[in-house]
């Protein structure tokens, strides 16, 4: 999904490896530099990337974010961005199209990047697109979203969602699974540092902070799981947020007060947001959108991740397990705290 990052300061921070050692000595680099040394530590504002959760991507677009933010439309052999927003009514409504010919022979074909996809019964395995090993073709009859997890909706109903990825992934009961966004505190880096996957990160907002784990790729820093955000706003974490539609019916009651970083995204747009004195029009989803604007500080080890073979993490990674990696690489959050201070020293003097 597209970033939407308020501002970032880079920063190179010098330190000595070591359990025992805690020197932290900071260095102003310069903007955009790429050449870091043991940690990258940064102060951005933090968009929702939900890709990963088990209620990302769901049948009838109904999950956590757009089927446009997971896929790139096929029209005559060309690629049409379904991210762009001219392009985003052209999407959904092939994607419907699609999904009522099941994915079939005839229905309008998509590259998809952050949906999972298999292969129809008696078809040869997807092909890939767009170049891109981790790309693949679906619709047409050339593949299909692979199913995902039970999640429930508004009205209690039990939903399988499409099977959502992350360039990170973790053994999990000895299988290999992609990280969950909803369980898993995580960041996204851009897709030109592939080396950060796997990384431990800490994460501070305000007078709360976490360890984190950089999860998957995207356009830029300054991404989060839905975990990220939620521990950084609350004390416990709340239970899972069912997906929509919210029925016209339902509108602008109790079930639309939603906790950050969920939002109500109406079928037709802002103008029918809940209001004093009107009444809605459209049903709504409720989207994983709530962005903290401009108010955190990360720090990324570059070094410092759970055993790995390429992206797979071979262990499962828990808040505990990747906790326990970073202290036991002699990073504790004493540590982490004076790291992420050095943004404080070299700010630029007014």
């Amino acid at each position: 999904m597209p970033a939407r990052i308020a501002f970032s300061i880079l920063v190179i921070v010098s330190l000595t490896t070591g359990a025992q050692s805690q020197a932290v000595t900071c260095t102003v680099a310069a903007h955009g530099q790429l050449n870091f040394p043991d940690a990258l530590v940064m102060q951005t504002g933090l968009a929702v990337n939900p890709d990963g959760a088990a209620a990302s991507y769901a049948p009838g677009d109904h999950g956590y974010t757009y089927i446009s933010n997971g896929v790139n439309l096929i029209a005559d052999g060309k690629k049409i961005s379904c991210s762009k927003k001219a392009n985003n009514q052209l999407c959904t409504d092939r994607w419907k199209e699609a999904e009522l010919g099941k994915f079939g022979p005839g229905t309008p074909e998509f590259c998809s990047f952050a949906i999972a996809v298999i292969a129809l019964p008696g078809s040869p395995p997807p092909q890939t697109c767009e170049g891109k090993s981790y790309r693949f073709i679906l619709g047409n009859g050339k593949g299909q979203p692979a199913p995902g997890y039970q999640v429930t909706n508004i009205e209690g109903q039990t939903v399988t969602t499409y099977l959502s990825t992350t360039t990170l992934m973790h053994r999990v009961g000895g299988e290999a699974r992609y990280v969950d966004s909803s369980s898993l505190p995580g960041l996204v880096v851009p897709e030109a540092r592939p080396d950060l996957v796997g990384s431990i990160a800490w994460v501070r907002m305000g007078s709360r902070s976490t360890f984190a784990i950089v999860n998957d790729t995207g356009p830029a820093f300054g991404e989060a799981t839905v975990a990220l955000h939620e521990v950084l706003q609350y004390d416990t974490p709340p239970p899972p947020q069912p997906i929509g539609p919210i029925p016209l019916a339902r509108r602008c009651s109790e079930v639309e007060t939603l906790r950050i970083p969920f939002v109500s995204r109406p079928d037709h747009g802002d103008k029918d947001l809940c209001r004093a004195g009107r009444k809605p029009t459209s049903p709504s989803d409720i989207r994983a959108y709530g962005d903290i604007p401009g108010g955190v500080q990360s720090v990324i080890l570059k070094s410092v991740k759970p055993p790995m073979r390429g992206n797979l993490a071979t262990i499962e990674l828990t808040p505990t397990s990747i906790r326990e990696t970073a202290i036991s690489a002699g990073y504790d959050e004493k540590r982490l705290a004076a790291m992420a201070d050095c943004l404080n020293r070299s700010a630029p003097k007014r």
